[in-house]
């Protein structure tokens, strides 16, 4: 699409809007959006209509249905949505048998695509379909969990099965991507990464036993969990090109699935070779914008020490934490003694908090479990906003996010030595920078 044509398109899009809603939107807002759709395959009609919808204002473009101006695209759900109407591919469809008060209940999971991404559903009720089939989706709504938008197909909604060629061909066809960009809801993908770890147990699928495989993989630009529904004979160094998996994440890690309906290829192994594999190094703002990832490291000051910090008894069973001498789950039990630490750090983008064990705990505070078990609380407090507050330290880890936010389960810290000096050099120096 040349500069003109993409000018007098948004000049449609702006002249459609609602007079009140034109001032409220940007044109350099309007023309990245309708480059993504671009980018994804949508026709032009049909995304001139989506962008219209958006932002508010009277379909008026001629060539086009009522009916394609009703769909919503993947890329645009947000939650608490009723009345959707999505046009999609079936990616993943799983029967399930749950109980709903008292009565037996089958319900169906899964996953949906089209040309701007994925999105995961729930049907309440019978569901005539199979993987692949492109299906019209009527009076959906959704919701969100764990940060995720989720579509829900309740008592009144219509699906149909429709043409395969209703969804351009972008929707069929994976992204090339690297392992940093993976995340929820994104649609196929083609990834290259190195496999750092492989296990393999077995599940009941639809009454029958069947393998899985799990594990780690990772490229130079960070790590991602994966799952395989088939026996592709993934071996712990098998460098590998997955075309055709979809991504699912879990509080915030993406997850990379693949089935038989995904291309594996083996590839030679220096083509991603151990040392090109790195722990993703970025600033706070970025891991919130993200959720969560898998082997992270990040920098931040020791802004707060959050209560339940410090010496504390776990249920031998669960490791929970014991109140009053009580398990939630196992009532009075005999607690075994473990020490942890609370924090909130902040880098000036951002701000996490982050849990350590007994070892880190150990290691940044210079005192021991049995240390901190002679100590009381307050005697505790003022021990740790001495050794610990305003402090700066590195983090790695874990990142999950869910309904509560961002936290990071360390599995390394250090403190970061700060030359005053030199920063407030920095400092001076970007400050003029700016006169």
């Amino acid at each position: 699409m040349t500069k003109e044509d993409l000018k007098s398109h948004v000049d449609d899009i702006i002249n459609a809007l609602d007079q009140d809603k034109k001032e409220e939107v940007s044109r350099k807002e309007l023309e990245a959006e309708l480059e993504k759709f671009m980018e994804y395959g949508v026709p032009i009609e049909q995304a001139k209509q989506t962008l219209v919808k958006k932002f508010g204002g009277a379909i008026v473009f001629t060539g086009s249905s009522s009916n394609s101006a009703e769909r919503t695209l993947i890329s645009d759900l947000k939650p608490n949505q009723s009345s959707v109407k999505i046009l999609g591919h079936v990616i993943a469809i799983n029967p399930k048998d749950i109980t709903v008060k008292g009565e037996a209940r089958k319900i169906f999971y899964g996953i949906l695509g089209d040309e701007t991404g994925t999105i995961p559903f729930t049907s309440w009720g019978e569901l005539e379909v199979e993987k692949g089939d492109v299906v019209e989706i009527s009076n959906a709504y959704t919701r969100e969990w764990q940060g995720t938008v989720q579509l829900n197909l309740g008592d009144r909604v219509h699906v149909e099965k429709t043409e395969k060629d209703r969804l351009p061909k972008s929707a069929f066809e994976p992204r090339q991507v690297k392992i940093k960009q993976l995340h929820s809801g994104m649609g196929r993908v083609d990834v290259t990464a190195r496999v750092l770890k492989v296990s393999c147990r077995e599940t009941e699928v639809n009454g029958e036993t069947k393998k899985v495989f799990s594990g780690v993989i990772g490229d130079e630009t960070g790590k991602a969990q994966f799952t395989a529904w088939d026996d592709f004979k993934i071996k712990d160094g098998d460098v590998l090109r997955i075309n055709g998996g979809y991504v699912k994440s879990w509080k915030g890690i993406p997850q990379l699935t693949f089935d038989s309906n995904a291309t594996v290829k083996k590839l030679e192994k220096n083509k991603i070779s151990k040392s090109d594999i790195s722990t993703n190094k970025m600033p706070l703002h970025i891991l919130l914008e993200k959720h969560g990832a898998l082997d992270v490291e990040v920098q931040g000051t020791i802004i707060d020490i959050r209560p339940g910090s410090g010496f504390v008894m776990r249920c031998p069973d669960c490791n929970r934490v014991l109140q009053d001498e009580k398990c939630s789950i196992h009532d009075k039990v005999t607690g075994k003694p473990d020490l942890r630490l609370k924090l909130i750090i902040d880098d000036g983008t951002g701000a996490v908090g982050c849990i350590l064990n007994k070892e880190l705990s150990e290691k940044i505070l210079s005192l021991t479990l049995n240390d901190t078990k002679k100590m009381n609380q307050e005697k505790l407090d003022e021990e740790f906003n001495s050794r610990l507050f305003t402090k700066k330290i590195c983090l790695k880890g874990n990142a999950l996010g869910d309904d509560f936010g961002t936290s990071i389960i360390a599995s390394d810290v250090e403190f970061v030595e700060t030359n005053l000096q030199k920063e407030a050099e920095k400092l001076a120096s970007d400050l003029e920078g700016l006169l």
